[in-house]
């Protein structure tokens, strides 16, 4: 299972970068991958929240559905998909001053058994992880432009 890490520092206060990353909403607005995201769940946000998206990497789209099994208000949380692309990633922040540093680590199986493998050692994994940058990158500019 392929895991993948990235990070980056946001010059805005921790609260705020963490309420607008928590609320997968928001993801269609900066995370590359994500092209329609909808909470299935009453709670928004939180341990057991659930939710609904539709997901590319690459010219496959598919429906995801993902479960929020780790939760700490304000520090982190991690999503792992129950219906779709087997995946589980984990946003995590920490406030340095006026700065922000967010971590993301994305696991995931690839699709198509044998195939799906061979294919992410060539391709997605690269693609992946650029999306992942590229992802981060978005927030930053999003949440710094918003003060």
């Amino acid at each position: 299972m392929p895991r993948l890490d990235n990070s980056i520092d946001i010059k805005a206060p921790r609260d705020k970068v963490f309420q607008y990353i928590s609320d997968v909403t928001t993801h269609p607005e900066w995370v590359k991958w994500t092209k329609r995201a909808e909470v299935t769940s009453l709670e928004r946000r939180g341990l057991g929240a659930t939710d609904a998206m539709l997901m590319q990497v690459g010219p496959r789209k598919e429906r995801v559905e993902a479960i929020v099994t780790e939760y700490k208000e304000g520090e982190y949380f991690t999503r792992r998909h129950t219906r779709g692309i087997e995946m589980t990633d984990r946003l995590a922040v920490v406030g340095l001053g006026d700065t922000t540093k967010v971590a993301w680590s994305v696991e995931y199986t690839p699709p198509m058994g044998t195939l799906g493998k061979l294919v992410d050692l060539l391709f997605m994994v690269r693609l992946f992880d650029q999306l992942m940058q590229d992802s981060l990158t978005n927030l930053r500019e999003h949440l710094e432009s918003a003060r």
